[in-house]
C-alpha cells in the first residue's frame, strides 16, 4: 500500500509540473495561399510605406516665436488722492509661440516651403530637420494672398545627411477620387502620415486667402499640419496643406491645400524677386445666375463671369472692356467663375499681354489687354439707410441727388435710387435692395421712372445694371 501511494504522488507531481508551463496565445500559421485581391492590397500597403519613408526625409518641423508688448495693468493708489502723476508707461513683454510644418524643395540651397501664416511676423524661426538637426531659419519671401512662404536655413553648410527634397507635381491633372497623403506634425506629433482621397478640386470663395482655388481632401489635417505637403501615389507634391474646415478646431474630414502649380509660380517669384506681383485687370465681377444666363442670351454650354463694372483708366478700360461683358477664357484657359479669373490674372506679371475671350451682346469677341499691377485695396463702403420716393414694380424710386449720394454712399450721378423694396414683390425676389442705384436696363441707360417702367414692360427677360455702395453688378428682374 505504501509503494502504491508513492507512485500516485509522483504522477500527481508530474501533472502539476506539466500544467504549470507558461501559456502562449495561438500563433498564425501561414497556408501560403493568397487571393489576388489580398496580394494587391498588400502591394498597395508596401508602396504607401515606401512613399512615407522617403517623404519623411523632406519634412521640416517649424517652430516660431514672436515677442509682443502689452500694457502692464498697474494702478498707482496715490492717484486717488493726488491725481494722475507723470511716469513712464509700463510694458509687459511675452512670447507668442507657434508650430507648423514645411518641406524641402531644394536641398542644395536649403529652400523650404511652408505657410505664410506659420512664419508671418515671427522674430525667431527654428527648423528641426528629419535627421534630428535643428537650425535657425530665415524668410526668403512670403505671400499672404496665397498663404505660401519660402524659408531657408541660415547655416549654408547644414548637415544634409539622411535628407531629401520633394518634387512639385502637376495639380492640373488631379481628379476627384485620386489618392492623397498628408505629412506633417499635427499637434506637434512629428512625422505623422494621414491617408485619404481628393474630395474636390477648384474650391474657391473660401475666405482663406485672396487667391487659391483649393484642393479639398479627407486626408486628416490638423493644427501643426499647416505648411506640410499633400502627396499623390507617385510621391509628388500636389498640394500645400493650409487649412481645415472645423467647428471644434480639430479634424472634421475636410481639409484644404493650395494646388502645387500655384505654389510653384508663387515660390519661384518669392525666390527670384522676394515678392509676388499680382496682375490687375480693373473690373468688378459677378457670378451668373440661371436667370441672368437666359437674360444675357448666352449659349447653354457657356460658363463665365460677368463684368459688372470697368474701373476708369484701368487696364480693362484702356483695352475696351464694357460692363455686361462675360469673360469665358484668358490665354485659352477656361474661366467658369470669379475665382478662376482672379487666379489667372493675379498670377500674370504686370506688363504682360493677355488674350481674353468674352461674350458681348450674346456674341463672342476677343480682347487683348496689357495686365497692370494690383493697386491698394479700398475700404468697404458704409451701411445703407432708409428713405422715401415714388413706387414702381414694388420699388420706391427717386432720382439721384447729392443728398441721396451721401445718404446711401454711392458714386453714380445718374440713375434711379431704390429707397424701399416691397416685401414679396418681383423686385424683392430678384435681389434688389434698398440703396441700390438702377443705371441701365438691357444695356439702355435709365433716365426716369416712366422710362424705366416702359423698358421693363417691353422686355421679356430684363436685366438691370445697378450700383450697390460702390460695387457694380447685374440683376435679372423677375416680372412675376
Amino acid at each position: 500500500m505504501v509503494r502504491f501511494y508513492l507512485h500516485s504522488w509522483c504522477w500527481l507531481l508530474l501533472l502539476v509540473a506539466v500544467g504549470a508551463q507558461a501559456y502562449d496565445l495561438p500563433r498564425h500559421k501561414s497556408s501560403g495561399v493568397r487571393s489576388s485581391a489580398l496580394q494587391e492590397l498588400q502591394k498597395i500597403s508596401r508602396e504607401i510605406a515606401v512613399i512615407a519613408k522617403q517623404a519623411r526625409k523632406a519634412i521640416v518641423y517649424v517652430s516660431t516665436s514672436k515677442t509682443i508688448e502689452m500694457p502692464f495693468g498697474y494702478t498707482d493708489p496715490f492717484e486717488f488722492f493726488f491725481g494722475p502723476r507723470r511716469r513712464q508707461p509700463e510694458v509687459h513683454k511675452r512670447k507668442r509661440e507657434g508650430l507648423g510644418s514645411g518641406f524641402f524643395v531644394d536641398l542644395k540651397h536649403g529652400y523650404i516651403l511652408t505657410n505664410n501664416h506659420v512664419v508671418a511676423e515671427a522674430d525667431v524661426i527654428s527648423l528641426k530637420l528629419a535627421n534630428g538637426e535643428v537650425y535657425d531659419g530665415n524668410v526668403v519671401g512670403r505671400d499672404k494672398n496665397t498663404d505660401v512662404a519660402v524659408v531657408e536655413i541660415k547655416e549654408k553648410n547644414f548637415n544634409r545627411r539622411g535628407l531629401q527634397a520633394l518634387v512639385l507635381g502637376d495639380s492640373n491633372k488631379l481628379v476627384v477620387g485620386d489618392l492623397a497623403f498628408a505629412l506633417g506634425a499635427p499637434f506637434g506629433l512629428e512625422a505623422s502620415l494621414s491617408f485619404g482621397i481628393i474630395s474636390a478640386v477648384g474650391r474657391g470663395n473660401l475666405n482663406i486667402t485672396r487667391m487659391g482655388n483649393f484642393i479639398q481632401t479627407d486626408a486628416a489635417i490638423n493644427p501643426g499640419n499647416s505648411g506640410g505637403p499633400l502627396l499623390n501615389d507617385a510621391g509628388l507634391v500636389i498640394g500645400h496643406n493650409t487649412a481645415i474646415y472645423s467647428r471644434s478646431g480639430g479634424y472634421n474630414g475636410i481639409g484644404f491645400a493650395v494646388p502645387s502649380n500655384l505654389v510653384r509660380r508663387v515660390a519661384e517669384q518669392l525666390i527670384n524677386d522676394g515678392q509676388v506681383q499680382r496682375g490687375y485687370l480693373g473690373v468688378q465681377l459677378q457670378s451668373i445666375s440661371p436667370d441672368l444666363h437666359k437674360s444675357l442670351r448666352l449659349p447653354q454650354d457657356i460658363k463665365g463671369v460677368l463684368v459688372s463694372q470697368v474701373m476708369r483708366d484701368g487696364p480693362a478700360d484702356k483695352a475696351g472692356f464694357r460692363a455686361g461683358d462675360v469673360i469665358v477664357a484668358v490665354n485659352n484657359r477656361k474661366v467658369e467663375g470669379a475665382a478662376d479669373l482672379i487666379n489667372i490674372i493675379g498670377l500674370l506679371k504686370p506688363g504682360m499681354s493677355a488674350k481674353v475671350r468674352v461674350y458681348r451682346s450674346a456674341r463672342p469677341k476677343t480682347i487683348y489687354v496689357t495686365i497692370g499691377a494690383f493697386p491698394d485695396e479700398k475700404q468697404p463702403p458704409r451701411q445703407m439707410q432708409k428713405g422715401r420716393g415714388s413706387n414702381v414694380f414694388g420699388l420706391t424710386l427717386s432720382r439721384v441727388n447729392d443728398r441721396l449720394r451721401k445718404q446711401y454712399s454711392f458714386e453714380s450721378r445718374r440713375g434711379l435710387v431704390v429707397i424701399d423694396v416691397a416685401d414679396n414683390s418681383p423686385a424683392s425676389r430678384s435681389g434688389i435692395q434698398r440703396g441700390d442705384v438702377l443705371l441701365s436696363i438691357n444695356g439702355t441707360k435709365i433716365s426716369n421712372v416712366d422710362a424705366f417702367r416702359k423698358q421693363v414692360n417691353a422686355s421679356n427677360r430684363p436685366h438691370i445694371r445697378i450700383e450697390r455702395q460702390g460695387q457694380f453688378l447685374f440683376v435679372a428682374l423677375r416680372k412675376k
